[in-house]
C-alpha cells in the first residue's frame, strides 16, 4: 500500500500558494515566450537555419531534462523546496535575456542551455508545492490553473512582441525586454507562496533508490511518456515552418509576423482550454484525458505533414496543437500524483519532467535534422509514430490508484 498524504478536511485547492504558482507561471512565461516567439527570426538573421534551431532546442531540452532530475532528488532532500524554484526562475530569466547579446548561433545555444537548466532546476520543487497545496481530489484543477497561467503567459508574451516589431524594436532587443517579466516570476515564488513542512529525505539515500522507490504503475508510465516525448518536438520549430511558408519566401519579417500570430493563436487556445481539462481529468480520469490528447496529438502532426501548407490549414493545425498541448501538459503531471508515494514526490515529479525533457531533446534534434535532408513530411511523419506509440502504451497502464472524483 502506498503511503498517500491526507489532505486536511475542508482544505481550498484555490489558495495563495497555488494562486502565486500560477502567477508566476503567467510572468515566466510572458518573458521567455517573448523570446521564443522572435527566435527563429534571430536565427535566420544570423545565418542559421532549420537544423542549428534543432541542435538548440534538443541540446537545452536534454541538459534540462538532467537538471529536472537533479531538482526532483534535491525536492525532496532539501528542507525547504521554495529557494531551488525561486532560483530557477531567476536563472531562467536572465538566461533568456543574455541571447541578446549574442552574435552567433553557438552563442545563442549557450545562452539557451542556461536558461534551461534554471527552468529544470524548478520544475520539481514548484510541482511540489503545487500538490502539496491542493486537495489530491483537486490535483487537476490546480495543475490546470498553473498551466493556464503558463499558455496565458505564452499569448501575452508574442503578442508584446508583436506590438515591439511593429513600433520598429529590433528582435534582439526583445531578449532584453524578456528580462523584466522574468524577475518578477521570480519575486511571485519568493513573496506570495507559502510552502508547507515536509520531512526531507535522507541525503545519503542513493539516487537510483530513490528512483526505484517511485513503484512499477509509475515507471511504465514513464515508458509512454518518452515514447510520446520523442515525437512532441519543440513548438519553435512550427513557428519556423510557419515563418517560412506564409510568404513563400526563405525568410521576411511579414512571414515572421505572422508566425508569431499563429502562435499566440496556439498558446491562446491552450490557455483557455487548460482549466477546463483540469476539471474534466479530476471527474473522468487523468489517464484517459492524456491518452485521448496524445492520439489528437499524433493526429495534428501528421497533418502537419500532410496537409498543404497554407495559412488556412496551419490555422487549424495550429489550434489543434493548442488543444492537444493543454491536454498533455495537464493531465500528465495530475495523474503522476495519483501514482506516487507522498514521500517519493519530488523526486517522481522530477523523473516525469526529466522524461518529457529527454524525449523533447530527441524530438527536436530528429525533427530538424530530417527536416534539414528531407521534405518536412518526413520529420513529422516519424513524430506522429512516436506520439502514437506512446499513446497505447500509456493506455494500457491501467492502475487501480486512480479513481474519478467529481
Amino acid at each position: 500500500m502506498r503511503e498517500r498524504r491526507i489532505p486536511e478536511p475542508g482544505r481550498r485547492w484555490l489558495n495563495q500558494t497555488t494562486v502565486g504558482i500560477g502567477l508566476a507561471s503567467l510572468l515566466s512565461d510572458v518573458s521567455h515566450e517573448l523570446a521564443t516567439a522572435v527566435l527563429p527570426a534571430v536565427l535566420l538573421s544570423l545565418g542559421a537555419g532549420p537544423a542549428a534551431l534543432g541542435v538548440i532546442e534538443g541540446t537545452a531540452d536534454g541538459l534540462s531534462a538532467v537538471a529536472k532530475l537533479w531538482g526532483g532528488v534535491l525536492a525532496d532532500r532539501l528542507p525547504r523546496r521554495k529557494p531551488l524554484a525561486s532560483v530557477g526562475y531567476l536563472v531562467t530569466a536572465v538566461g533568456t535575456a543574455a541571447i541578446g547579446l549574442c552574435v552567433a548561433w553557438w552563442q545563442v545555444l549557450a545562452c539557451r542551455v542556461a536558461a534551461w537548466i534554471g527552468r529544470g532546476s524548478r520544475s520539481a520543487s514548484r510541482d511540489a508545492l503545487l500538490s502539496e497545496a491542493s486537495p489530491r481530489e483537486s490535483q487537476g484543477r490546480a495543475f490546470g490553473l498553473e498551466r493556464a497561467g503558463d499558455a496565458a503567459g505564452a499569448v501575452i508574451g508574442p503578442m508584446l512582441g508583436m506590438v515591439l516589431l511593429a513600433r520598429g524594436m529590433a528582435p534582439r532587443a526583445l531578449m532584453f525586454v524578456s528580462l523584466i517579466p522574468g524577475a518578477l516570476a521570480f519575486l511571485s515564488i519568493l513573496v506570495v507562496v507559502r510552502e508547507q513542512r515536509h520531512a526531507p529525505r535522507p541525503g545519503a539515500v542513493p539516487l537510483l533508490q530513490s528512483l526505484g522507490g517511485t513503484a512499477a504503475p509509475f515507471r511504465r508510465y514513464l515508458v509512454g511518456i518518452l515514447l510520446f516525448g520523442a515525437g512532441d518536438f519543440s513548438r519553435t520549430l512550427l513557428i519556423l515552418y510557419a515563418t517560412l511558408h506564409m510568404t513563400g519566401s526563405l525568410f521576411s519579417w511579414e512571414g515572421a509576423s505572422a508566425a508569431v500570430g499563429l502562435y499566440v493563436l496556439h498558446n491562446a487556445v491552450s490557455a483557455t482550454a487548460a482549466l477546463p481539462i483540469g476539471v474534466l481529468a479530476d471527474r473522468t480520469g487523468h489517464r484517459r484525458v492524456i491518452v485521448a490528447g496524445y492520439v489528437f496529438g499524433a493526429a495534428t502532426t501528421l497533418g502537419f505533414g500532410l496537409a498543404p501548407p497554407t495559412p488556412g490549414w496551419m490555422l487549424v493545425l495550429f489550434v489543434c496543437s493548442g488543444l492537444y498541448i493543454a491536454c498533455e501538459e495537464v493531465a500528465e503531471k495530475s495523474y503522476a500524483t495519483t501514482l506516487l508515494p507522498g514521500d517519493r514526490l519530488g523526486v517522481g515529479m522530477g523523473l516525469l519532467a526529466a522524461t518529457n525533457g529527454v524525449g523533447d531533446m530527441v524530438s527536436s534534434g530528429l525533427v530538424g535534422v530530417l527536416w534539414a535532408l528531407f521534405p518536412p513530411a518526413v520529420g513529422f511523419g516519424c513524430a506522429s509514430l512516436l506520439q502514437g506509440i506512446g499513446a497505447i502504451v500509456i493506455a494500457r497502464n491501467a492502475s487501480t490508484s486512480e479513481r474519478p472524483v467529481g
